[in-house]
Protein backbone atom coordinates (compact mmCIF):
# COMPACT_ATOMS: atom_id res chain seq x y z
CA UNK A 1 0.00 0.00 0.00
CA UNK A 2 2.84 2.35 0.90
CA UNK A 3 4.68 1.68 -2.40
CA UNK A 4 1.49 2.44 -4.36
CA UNK A 5 1.25 5.89 -2.72
CA UNK A 6 4.95 6.53 -3.40
CA UNK A 7 4.48 5.58 -7.07
CA UNK A 8 1.41 7.81 -7.30
CA UNK A 9 3.38 10.74 -5.85
CA UNK A 10 6.28 10.10 -8.26
CA UNK A 11 3.88 9.92 -11.20
CA UNK A 12 2.13 13.11 -10.08
CA UNK A 13 5.52 14.85 -9.69
CA UNK A 14 6.68 13.73 -13.17
CA UNK A 15 3.35 14.88 -14.70
CA UNK A 16 3.63 18.21 -12.89
CA UNK A 17 7.22 18.68 -14.14
CA UNK A 18 6.16 17.84 -17.72
CA UNK A 19 3.27 20.30 -17.49
CA UNK A 20 5.60 23.04 -16.22
CA UNK A 21 8.11 22.22 -18.97
CA UNK A 22 5.43 22.45 -21.70
CA UNK A 23 3.99 25.65 -20.22
CA UNK A 24 7.48 27.20 -20.13
CA UNK A 25 8.17 26.14 -23.73
CA UNK A 26 4.85 27.61 -24.94
CA UNK A 27 5.51 30.88 -23.07
CA UNK A 28 8.98 31.13 -24.63
CA UNK A 29 7.54 30.54 -28.12
CA UNK A 30 4.73 33.04 -27.55
CA UNK A 31 7.05 35.68 -26.08
CA UNK A 32 9.37 35.24 -29.09
CA UNK A 33 6.40 35.69 -31.42
CA UNK A 34 5.09 38.62 -29.41
CA UNK A 35 8.23 40.59 -30.20
CA UNK A 36 7.05 40.82 -33.78
CA UNK A 37 9.63 41.42 -36.45
CA UNK A 38 9.10 44.34 -38.76
CA UNK A 39 7.14 42.93 -41.69
CA UNK A 40 8.53 42.62 -45.20
CA UNK A 41 5.73 44.94 -46.36
CA UNK A 42 6.90 47.60 -43.86
CA UNK A 43 10.47 47.29 -45.18
CA UNK A 44 9.22 47.53 -48.77
CA UNK A 45 7.36 50.76 -47.85
CA UNK A 46 10.53 52.17 -46.25
CA UNK A 47 12.46 51.58 -49.47
CA UNK A 48 9.60 52.78 -51.68
CA UNK A 49 9.18 49.33 -53.23
CA UNK A 50 5.65 48.47 -52.06
CA UNK A 51 4.20 49.69 -55.40
CA UNK A 52 4.90 46.25 -56.92
CA UNK A 53 1.91 44.62 -55.18
CA UNK A 54 -1.05 44.21 -57.54
CA UNK A 55 -2.02 42.69 -60.87
CA UNK A 56 0.08 43.52 -63.96
CA UNK A 57 -0.55 42.52 -67.58
CA UNK A 58 1.53 42.77 -70.75
CA UNK A 59 1.18 41.42 -74.28
CA UNK A 60 4.12 40.12 -76.32
CA UNK A 61 4.66 40.87 -80.03
CA UNK A 62 3.04 37.54 -80.95
CA UNK A 63 -0.08 38.37 -78.91
CA UNK A 64 0.63 36.21 -75.86
CA UNK A 65 -0.71 37.75 -72.65
CA UNK A 66 1.49 37.67 -69.56
CA UNK A 67 -0.12 38.14 -66.15
CA UNK A 68 1.83 38.84 -62.98
CA UNK A 69 0.04 39.07 -59.64
CA UNK A 70 1.85 40.10 -56.44
CA UNK A 71 -0.13 39.77 -53.18
CA UNK A 72 0.79 40.50 -49.58
CA UNK A 73 0.01 37.58 -47.28
CA UNK A 74 0.75 36.44 -43.71
CA UNK A 75 0.37 39.93 -42.23
CA UNK A 76 2.81 41.37 -44.74
CA UNK A 77 5.62 38.87 -44.12
CA UNK A 78 5.11 37.16 -47.50
CA UNK A 79 4.66 38.52 -51.01
CA UNK A 80 3.23 35.76 -53.20
CA UNK A 81 3.68 35.95 -56.97
CA UNK A 82 1.65 34.20 -59.67
CA UNK A 83 2.81 34.21 -63.29
CA UNK A 84 0.66 33.07 -66.21
CA UNK A 85 1.93 33.12 -69.80
CA UNK A 86 -0.12 31.05 -72.23
CA UNK A 87 -0.23 27.56 -70.74
CA UNK A 88 2.79 28.20 -68.52
CA UNK A 89 1.95 28.92 -64.87
CA UNK A 90 4.24 29.43 -61.88
CA UNK A 91 3.80 30.38 -58.24
CA UNK A 92 6.42 31.88 -55.97
CA UNK A 93 6.97 33.22 -52.49
CA UNK A 94 9.09 36.28 -51.75
CA UNK A 95 10.12 36.96 -48.15
CA UNK A 96 12.71 38.76 -46.04
CA UNK A 97 15.26 36.70 -44.06
CA UNK A 98 16.27 38.99 -41.14
CA UNK A 99 19.39 37.10 -39.99
CA UNK A 100 20.80 37.17 -43.55
CA UNK A 101 19.35 40.61 -44.40
CA UNK A 102 18.24 39.22 -47.78
CA UNK A 103 15.03 39.08 -49.74
CA UNK A 104 14.60 35.52 -51.03
CA UNK A 105 12.28 34.06 -53.66
CA UNK A 106 11.42 30.40 -54.24
CA UNK A 107 8.96 29.04 -56.78
CA UNK A 108 7.58 26.10 -58.75
CA UNK A 109 5.83 25.81 -62.10
CA UNK A 110 3.28 23.56 -63.80
CA UNK A 111 6.01 21.77 -65.80
CA UNK A 112 7.92 20.37 -62.84
CA UNK A 113 10.46 23.19 -62.73
CA UNK A 114 11.60 25.17 -59.72
CA UNK A 115 13.44 28.40 -59.04
CA UNK A 116 15.28 30.21 -56.30
CA UNK A 117 16.70 33.68 -56.19
CA UNK A 118 17.18 37.01 -54.48
CA UNK A 119 15.74 40.52 -54.76
CA UNK A 120 17.46 43.85 -54.21
CA UNK A 121 16.81 47.53 -54.77
CA UNK A 122 19.29 49.59 -56.82
CA UNK A 123 18.87 53.19 -57.94
CA UNK A 124 15.08 53.03 -57.59
CA UNK A 125 14.85 49.76 -59.56
CA UNK A 126 13.99 46.30 -58.24
CA UNK A 127 16.31 43.53 -59.42
CA UNK A 128 15.34 39.87 -59.19
CA UNK A 129 18.16 37.39 -59.87
CA UNK A 130 17.09 33.77 -60.15
CA UNK A 131 18.29 30.28 -60.93
CA UNK A 132 15.67 28.28 -62.83
CA UNK A 133 15.89 24.50 -62.92
CA UNK A 134 13.61 22.59 -65.30
CA UNK A 135 12.20 19.07 -64.76
CA UNK A 136 15.26 17.54 -66.48
CA UNK A 137 17.67 19.41 -64.18
CA UNK A 138 18.84 22.00 -66.73
CA UNK A 139 19.86 25.25 -65.02
CA UNK A 140 19.48 28.77 -66.39
CA UNK A 141 20.40 31.95 -64.54
CA UNK A 142 18.63 35.18 -65.36
CA UNK A 143 17.61 38.52 -63.90
CA UNK A 144 14.58 40.76 -64.22
CA UNK A 145 14.88 44.50 -63.70
CA UNK A 146 11.66 46.27 -62.66
CA UNK A 147 11.52 50.00 -63.41
CA UNK A 148 8.49 51.96 -62.24
CA UNK A 149 7.37 54.20 -65.11
CA UNK A 150 4.31 55.60 -63.32
CA UNK A 151 1.55 54.40 -60.94
CA UNK A 152 0.03 52.27 -63.72
CA UNK A 153 3.10 51.08 -65.63
CA UNK A 154 6.20 49.02 -64.86
CA UNK A 155 8.90 48.15 -67.41
CA UNK A 156 10.44 44.71 -66.92
CA UNK A 157 13.72 43.96 -68.71
CA UNK A 158 15.23 40.46 -68.78
CA UNK A 159 18.99 39.87 -68.62
CA UNK A 160 21.38 36.97 -68.70
CA UNK A 161 23.63 36.59 -65.63
CA UNK A 162 27.33 35.68 -65.71
CA UNK A 163 29.28 33.34 -63.41
CA UNK A 164 29.78 36.18 -60.91
CA UNK A 165 26.02 36.90 -60.72
CA UNK A 166 26.51 40.15 -62.65
CA UNK A 167 23.95 41.19 -65.27
CA UNK A 168 25.00 41.10 -68.91
CA UNK A 169 25.41 44.53 -70.56
CA UNK A 170 22.54 44.00 -73.02
CA UNK A 171 19.03 42.89 -72.06
CA UNK A 172 17.21 40.08 -73.85
CA UNK A 173 14.26 42.44 -74.21
CA UNK A 174 11.70 44.34 -72.17
CA UNK A 175 7.93 44.74 -71.85
CA UNK A 176 5.68 47.37 -70.33
CA UNK A 177 3.20 45.89 -67.85
CA UNK A 178 0.00 47.79 -67.05
CA UNK A 179 -1.61 47.69 -63.61
CA UNK A 180 -5.07 46.09 -63.65
CA UNK A 181 -7.85 46.86 -61.21
CA UNK A 182 -8.86 43.63 -59.48
CA UNK A 183 -12.58 42.93 -59.80
CA UNK A 184 -14.65 42.32 -56.66
CA UNK A 185 -15.49 38.63 -56.25
CA UNK A 186 -19.21 37.97 -56.00
CA UNK A 187 -20.48 35.75 -53.20
CA UNK A 188 -23.87 34.16 -52.78
CA UNK A 189 -25.90 35.12 -49.71
CA UNK A 190 -26.83 31.78 -48.10
CA UNK A 191 -30.14 33.10 -46.79
CA UNK A 192 -31.48 34.78 -49.95
CA UNK A 193 -29.55 32.90 -52.63
CA UNK A 194 -28.71 36.26 -54.27
CA UNK A 195 -25.22 37.31 -55.24
CA UNK A 196 -23.50 40.06 -53.27
CA UNK A 197 -20.17 41.83 -53.67
CA UNK A 198 -17.43 40.92 -51.23
CA UNK A 199 -15.89 43.64 -49.08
Amino acid sequence: MKSVKVNERRTAKVNFEKTVLWATAILVIWSGSAVAQQSFRDLAKEYGADWLAGRWVATTDDGTEIQLVYRWELDGHLLSVDLKMGEYVSRGMIFFVPDEEKVIQVGVDNRGGRSKGTWEEQDGKLISKSENIDAEGNVQKSAAVFSKVDAKTVKIALYGVDQYDELNDESWGSLDFKRQVEKAVKKTDKQTGKQKKSN
